[in-house]
């Protein structure tokens, strides 16, 4: 039978796991804290110390533009969602109407008009127009995405955005997207200092 050198009834017993436990999560909160503080570039004596997002956010800024560009944004993917046949006849049907309604409305506004020409020939003249737009439709919309691709350059466009968020906003962002994650490695911070404190006793017992 193992022979223990210390009262499992005494605080200190019971300190030592505590202890171990509050040193893992203060320790994995301050290191949390460092990958956004200090803001600015704090230097004590030969060691500056710096946020790693703040010092990092060009860098960041970049990284993420390449990313949201290659992997999030493609033109390609645009296109087909555009051309996909629902989209394609919601595109028509919303022009048609369009189109029907500026044409009664521009006779109306010429009685002459209005009186003279039938209604059969304004259908003739809406099915038609329908029909070209039907033709036409996905070429227009490839042609016009192909442009869009050409002039929007989206890494350049995300590149900025970030780079000019202020320090805080960055860590607003960041941490609306990572908080729950944040708080688990805190807690496992803690769990494993309570383990190591129990360790600890068991090898200082035996």
């Amino acid at each position: 039978m193992l022979l223990f050198s210390i009262s499992f009834t005494s605080w200190q017993t019971y300190a030592v796991p505590i202890i171990g436990a509050f040193i893992g999560w203060i320790t994995n909160y301050i290191a949390i804290k460092m990958l956004f503080h200090p803001r600015k570039p704090i230097k004590i004596l030969f060691v500056t110390f710096h946020g790693i997002f703040p010092k990092n956010k060009a860098r960041i800024a970049n990284k993420l533009g390449t990313v949201v560009q290659r992997d999030l944004i493609n033109f390609s993917d645009i296109k087909d969602r555009f051309k996909d046949p629902d989209a394609l006849s919601n595109f028509k049907e919303e022009i048609a109407i369009r189109i029907d309604d500026a044409i009664r409305d521009r006779l109306a506004k010429t009685p002459v008009l209005n009186t003279i020409v039938p209604e059969p020939f304004i259908q003739g003249i809406h099915k038609t127009i329908v029909k070209e737009i039907e033709t036409n439709l996905p070429h227009v919309i490839d042609s016009s995405i192909t442009k869009i691709e050409q002039k929007l350059d989206i890494q350049e466009l995300v590149r900025n955005k970030v780079a000019n968020f202020s320090d805080e906003k960055l860590e607003n962002l960041l941490l609306d997207i990572t908080a729950r994650e944040f708080k688990f490695i805190e807690l496992i911070g803690a769990v494993l200092g309570f383990l190591i404190g129990i360790i600890q006793l068991l090898i200082q017992a035996i």
